[in-house]
């Protein structure tokens, strides 16, 4: 005999039901700003309607946890995190995998980012969490607890039969409570208000539009590879480079065959061309150049570059060279942010070296604004490098230059350079007692009294100098502050 669950009665609570219907474990915590810590409720579960009237309640914020199959993912961004810049590479990453419509909300006051995925059917909550790390982690992201983290997340494995206690997946708030500091936002990131009929609206159009083919395939894919196996291809190899072939070939038919188009190049690319990396993306992009109907119905021809490298790393993470065995490592997270620091400096240079002419006569903030657009980074990042384009960057004093000296024989020449500097300005008779036959002895190993950042830090107490010394800005008019 099949049982109705006991829906409430209201529209929205019915759905918010029926999404979030997992009862077990389920989380509270006071209404306070995040100032208590969240309680697990382990004595009984969260009925539905309960859960619809507790959402209401102004006074308490409610998470839930997944069960066995889900209907919707989740991505977590703290407010400090360094991804927040990265939202368009994310969407991006996640269209490889048949997700083209996501959901951005403000978690509570502090400012935080969830991501909701609504998904066009049920799936397994187990292959939705592999499949959504994968992803991420082959366009170069780190899943790491307070930066970016996935929900549902990869659970231990439990085996009841040897006495270990089930594990759960982890729990999260649920959307848009009201006085919780909860919204929706749009693109760019602003409030969209925090009503949950425009929520479910949202939902419902990205259901539809998320692909479920792609998703089920990126899951399946991604499962396998969760158990270290070794993917074996459909047919002969032979039969399925002939496939791919005829794919290729016919290329663009109509619009919205972009991201289908580019994964099986980006295929056919890593197995049978056995290309990795920046060649795997050049690759990708001189075949979908000349690939038929590419100019009459590609719609992200402004984009394709990056499309190009989203699936180039993407396939790289699932396929591997013909005959090759599959290598499968992960990599620490200073491993990955020292890798993409990398490769933000050398888009930095590239884009300098091409916009040098262009921007004679620009001011700084020009310049800023022309370097990021073409170097696709952002203004803090683009600051991290300044000496790659920044004009008091590009030409480094010639007075003292270490940052940080050990060497006894080094110091003594650093300080002699300092001695030379306020010789020729007249300021040779600074001491540290005041007086006029030695000059002021650097007692710090990291120089700390000359700043890197142009202060004026001054030498032995002497504020009646009318200049002031910058490594970066020569002599200027003014006192010298005390050490």
């Amino acid at each position: 005999m099949v049982t109705t669950p006991l829906y409430p009665k209201h529209p929205h609570g019915k759905r918010l039901a029926e999404i979030f219907n997992y009862g077990w474990k389920w989380l509270s915590t006071p209404n306070d700003g995040g100032r208590t810590a969240w309680t697990t409720n382990d004595d009984y579960p969260l009925k539905p309607r309960t859960l619809w009237k507790r959402w209401q309640d102004m006074t308490e914020i409610i998470g839930v946890r997944f069960g066995r199959l889900t209907r919707y993912a989740m991505l977590d961004i703290d407010a400090g995190s360094e991804y927040l810049e990265m939202l368009p590479q994310i969407k991006m990453a996640l269209e490889t995998i048949g997700i083209v419509r996501t959901i951005f909300l403000r978690s509570s006051w502090s400012g935080g980012l969830h991501i909701y995925i609504p998904l066009p059917a049920e799936f397994s909550t187990f292959s939705v969490a592999c499949g959504l790390r994968q992803c991420l982690e082959a366009q170069g992201f780190v899943v790491a607890n307070g930066q970016l983290e996935i929900f549902p997340n990869e659970k231990a494995y439990s085996r009841p039969w040897r006495g270990e206690k089930p594990t759960e997946y982890n729990g999260h708030r649920l959307p848009l409570q009201p006085h919780s500091g909860a919204c929706l936002l749009d693109d760019d990131l602003q409030s969209m208000g925090n009503d949950i009929a425009v929520f479910w609206a949202m939902w419902d159009n990205a259901v539809v539009m998320n692909d479920a083919q792609d998703i089920m395939w990126a899951l399946s894919t991604a499962r396998n590879n969760r158990r270290k196996h070794r993917r074996q291809a459909t047919g002969p190899a032979q039969e399925w480079q002939q496939d791919l072939e005829a794919i290729i070939r016919e290329g663009w038919t109509g619009p919205g065959q972009t991201n289908k188009i580019l994964k099986e190049i980006a295929t056919y690319g890593r197995v049978f061309e056995k290309l990795s990396g920046h060649e795997l993306i050049i690759y990708i992009a001189t075949t979908a150049f000349d690939c038929p109907g590419y100019l009459e119905h590609c719609q992200h021809k402004h984009e394709i570059e990056r499309r190009c490298r989203a699936w180039g790393m993407a396939v790289e993470k699932y396929y591997w060279p013909l005959g090759d065995e599959p290598l499968r490592e992960r990599k620490s997270f200073g491993d990955i942010c020292q890798q993409r620091a990398n490769d933000a400096r050398d888009r930095i240079a590239d884009a300098v070296k091409w916009l040098r002419q262009q921007m004679q006569g620009f001011n700084i903030k020009q310049m800023v604004a022309a370097i990021c657009r073409e170097a696709r980074c952002s203004p803090n990042t683009l600051y991290k490098n300044r000496d790659l384009w920044h004009p008091d960057g590009e030409k480094p004093s010639e007075g003292v230059t270490p940052s940080s000296v050990s060497d006894p024989a080094e110091l003594e020449a650093v300080q002699r350079q300092v001695r030379e500097s306020l010789e020729s300005v007249g300021a040779w008779e600074v001491t540290p007692k005041g007086g006029r036959d030695e000059v002021y002895i650097l007692k710090s190993p990291h120089l700390k009294n000359l700043s890197p950042e142009g202060e004026k830090r001054g030498c032995g107490g002497e504020k009646g100098l009318s200049t002031g010394w910058s490594p970066l800005n020569g002599w200027k008019e003014g006192g010298v502050d005390d050490v």
